[in-house]
């Protein structure tokens, strides 16, 4: 089997031979001493992860990870560096590395970052190979949207999810051990990568939805069909033109009728799959209103899921306190936004759940603030 590319990327010889020494048993690897030489490797070799020292002569670590990013946004980064402050560590995550390891480094952490690294650089590349089977490409946005409404006007297509997950050759064996909530999660963040303003949107809704579960007696089942719902439940905007999705100015009405469209091309892309009923709702009803007049369906109140009657007002209350790029709308403070949750309840959401966040916002606020903007832009 071919070996994943590791490129190691420091200044000094010391560091570069020991990560060498501790990954060439396993890895193939490359070694370059300066930020410009790596962007010019890049450029000339497949590689899967980067490490990456911060503190270098020319071009720094973060300018490398931020080029990275933009123009190879599939590499896993990893940080080694013994140039250690909070700051940094924050302002590197949140441009994308997938961790952060100090100098002197462990034997055992480098190993296992970048084994997690390679993990998941290999989902992705399955994730590129499937969507290449239906005519569409990681990276680039029409062609991914393109994909997507394919699937949803063939539904026999989605069936290449199966087949894509259940060969026999030895690469697919991996990929089918890939459960199908793992596929699309991957698939989300992925696309995600690619838009400033909806990176991270998903991993909220999720966050803020099992905060409201901890006050809410599920079941555990419920709670497990929560963790797949609250990521999975906006799957149907990969099915959107991404120029819709990202206008500044306000929808025009047959815009945002496009834009609606989602829940139903969500649920029409997950039918094939062996998921439960409630989770199906979640990606169909979370925009229904406890009063009845939401959409696709106009369901009301208790005739929806505890878990739809969460993910509603987690999905909600992120898109309320994030920033988004629309002109017209608001952000709002978070005082602002448990006034509309309030004003909502028993109209738009489900009061019971609402009170559940509100009981969070006010005896967890510092911790929901610190989450809401660590994870902003992951």
């Amino acid at each position: 089997m071919k070996r994943a590319r590791i490129l190691i990327v420091d200044d000094q010889l010391g560091p570069r031979k020991s990560l060498e020494m501790i990954l060439s048993p396993f890895y193939e690897i490359f070694g370059v001493e300066s930020g410009d030489k790596a962007l010019r490797l890049l450029q000339e070799q497949k590689i899967d992860v980067v490490t990456l020292d911060l503190r270098m002569p020319g071009m720094d670590g973060i300018e490398v990870l931020r080029h990275i990013k933009r123009v190879h946004g599939d590499i896993e980064v990893i940080i080694i560096t013994g140039f250690g402050e909070l700051s940094t560590a924050r302002e590197a995550i949140n441009l994308g590395a997938a961790c952060y390891l100090l100098k002197p480094f462990n034997f055992g952490d480098v190993l296992s970052a970048v084994n997690r690294a390679v993990e998941k650089k290999k989902q992705v590349d399955r994730l590129k190979n499937f969507l290449t089977e239906v005519g569409a490409i990681v990276g680039f946005d029409v062609e991914i949207g393109k994909g997507i409404r394919h699937l949803n006007d063939d539904p026999s297509l989605l069936e290449k999810v199966k087949e894509a997950l259940n060969q026999t050759d030895q690469e697919a064996e991996a990929a089918r051990q890939m459960n199908y909530f793992e596929f699309f999660r991957v698939l989300i963040e992925t696309i995600e990568s690619k838009d400033p303003y909806a990176q991270g949107h998903s991993s909220r809704v999720h966050y803020y939805a099992n905060l409201i579960a901890q006050r809410l007696q599920l079941s555990q089942q419920e709670k497990e069909e929560l963790q797949i719902g609250s990521y999975l439940h906006d799957i149907g905007k990969l099915g959107v033109e991404p120029k819709i999705i990202r206008k500044k100015e306000k929808y025009t009405p047959e815009e945002l009728e496009l834009i609606r469209k989602h829940t139903e091309i969500g649920a029409t892309l997950v039918a094939p799959l062996s998921l439960s009923q409630n989770v199906l709702e979640v990606i169909r009803h979370h925009h229904e209103h406890y009063a009845g007049d939401g959409y696709p369906d106009g369901i009301r109140g208790q005739e929806l899921s505890i878990v739809t009657r969460i993910v509603s007002v987690a999905d909600a209350f992120d898109a309320m306190v994030s920033d988004y790029p629309y002109e017209y709308r608001k952000v709002f403070s978070l005082e602002e936004a448990v006034a509309e949750l309030k004003r909502c309840a028993l109209v738009q959401f489900d009061p019971d759940v609402v009170n559940a966040l509100l009981q969070t916002i006010e005896e967890e606020k510092e911790k929901l603030i610190l989450k809401s903007s660590l994870i902003s832009n992951l």
